[in-house]
């Protein structure tokens, strides 16, 4: 059984957008994180791992839509009758989640406090550089996580029958 027959009809189409574009935006933070990887020149580098570092934590982290606004999305889109086995899924993208806290938060502050806002107190004070460090490798493996709910969310699932 697909996911598309478990959500409920009237849940479907806002699915399909939402997966599409977290779908989309976790092949961007992917291909962003690749690119960085095999580029030399510095100032595309630091380009690309500030990109990054906003693509991946706007889809963990976010006042708006996130990964985890689309479960509990689909939590609440589910079929009564499927809610056992999907639920349990769900849980345990939560619980993979809560394990990344501390990437996240790393990513989050680095996001708010360097690139984006430029906090005075944080991004011209070497000494808090620790604060505020986020390594490509925290990035890759919260773009694995997104990856994995990415390609359970666009396929096949569970074994209902």
């Amino acid at each position: 059984m697909d996911l598309f027959s478990i959500i409920k009809p009237e849940k479907l189409e806002g699915y399909q957008v939402r997966n599409r574009v977290l779908r989309e935006e976790t092949r961007l933070l992917r291909a962003e994180i690749e690119l960085f990887k095999s580029e030399n020149d510095s100032v595309i580098r630091s380009s690309l791992f500030e990109s990054a570092v906003i693509r991946a934590s706007k889809l963990v982290r976010n006042s708006g839509f996130t990964m985890k606004s689309f479960r509990e999305y689909i939590r609440q889109g589910c079929s009564k009758q499927f809610r056992r086995e999907l639920y349990r899924v769900l849980d345990d993208f939560d619980r993979e989640e809560a394990l990344l806290a501390e990437r996240i938060e790393k990513l989050k502050n680095r996001r708010d406090r360097v690139i984006v806002h430029m906090d005075p107190r944080f991004a011209f004070h070497p000494e808090r550089e620790d604060e505020n460090r986020v390594d490509i490798e925290d990035i890759e493996e919260i773009c694995l996580h997104l990856e994995r709910q990415v390609a359970f969310f666009s396929g096949k699932l569970l074994d209902c029958t």
